[in-house]
């Protein structure tokens, strides 16, 4: 009579399987444990000043009397069309901020991209000057660079040469430092992105007879997609939350929700009002990150 081996066999499979997931599950709660600290400095530092905020935008004030939380705040913001054109404008500064500062970080990261080694880590360092200037400084280099009578314009008018341009005041202007200040966001992100992309990639596209523009469009933009969503997402989320450049540059004729909440805590003391502005801004973000998300998702490989 025959006998049958291989539930003797498998066994030991069976054994070693659950060894390996009861390894995975003691992996994981080390991963749970490392990852609480900062959990917990995340939830103090934003997830409770969020939540007070919320709270905040529910109670009346003194334009609004009501009992009891309410979405009163709300429905008065989005009820007038005064800040509704506040709401535009700051999203449409926003996104001409990204059409513009995202292509010319790009054109500028393949640039750094081609000087590599030395050169281009210098590059990237001299990048970040910016940066480490701040929103105020690039705002007042503007200020001082665009009236009518400044060294940009001035020379050129009192020569006849151009109408004095009246740039300051207008969104123009704004959107001008934004491009300034989020670019170098942008270029980072595309230099790092594009560095990633294996050289032995362009060496094959070569061997096979393909042209600059053909690698381009075939090779280095589908694969620098993931940096192109996450400098696209990050330059819109600094312009639309900018503070400085809308204030110095756009002055009480351009108005976004940033100087509004700004009008509200410093000139009315309306608190209520002001957090209902800023949980308004947070959550159009999150829905314009959501579906640049998606957006890029049907182009991006996996």
């Amino acid at each position: 009579m025959s006998s049958n081996p291989q539930p003797a066999a498998s066994a030991p499979a069976v054994t070693a399987s659950a060894e390996s997931r009861a390894r995975g599950r003691r992996i994981d709660r080390s991963d749970a444990l490392l990852l609480m600290p900062s959990l917990l400095l995340l939830l103090a530092v934003i997830g409770v000043p969020t939540a007070s905020i919320v709270l905040s935008s529910l109670q009346p004030n003194v334009l609004l009397h009501f009992s009891g939380p309410a979405f009163d705040n709300y429905r008065y913001l989005l009820g007038r069309s005064y800040y509704i054109d506040v709401l535009g404008r700051t999203f449409a500064e926003a996104a001409l901020t990204t059409c513009f500062a995202v292509p010319l970080g790009y054109a500028a990261a393949m640039a750094m991209r081609e000087l590599g080694g030395r050169f281009g880590n210098l590059a990237a360092l001299a990048v970040t000057f910016p940066i480490l200037t701040g929103p105020l400084v690039v705002a007042l280099g503007w200020l001082s660079l665009l009236p009518d009578g400044g060294p940009l314009f001035g020379p050129l008018v009192h020569a006849g040469l151009i109408a004095p341009p009246r740039l300051l005041g207008t969104q123009t202007a704004v959107v001008i430092s934004l491009v300034q200040f989020t670019l170098p966001f942008a270029m980072i992100t595309l230099y790092t992105a594009l560095r990633h992309i294996p050289r032995q990639l362009y060496e094959a596209a070569a061997s096979l007879g393909a042209g600059s523009l053909h690698t381009f469009l075939r090779v280095t933009l589908p694969l620098s997609l993931p940096g192109v969503q996450t400098a696209a997402i990050l330059t819109f989320s600094l312009a639309a939350s900018s503070y400085i450049s809308p204030h110095y540059l756009g002055g009480a004729a351009q108005l976004t929700l940033t100087t509004l909440i700004a009008e509200f805590v410093l000139a009315t003391y309306n608190s209520p009002i002001a957090s209902a502005s800023a949980i308004m801004l947070l959550v159009l973000m999150t829905l314009v990150v959501v579906l640049m998300t998606k957006a890029f998702a049907r182009w991006i490989r996996p």
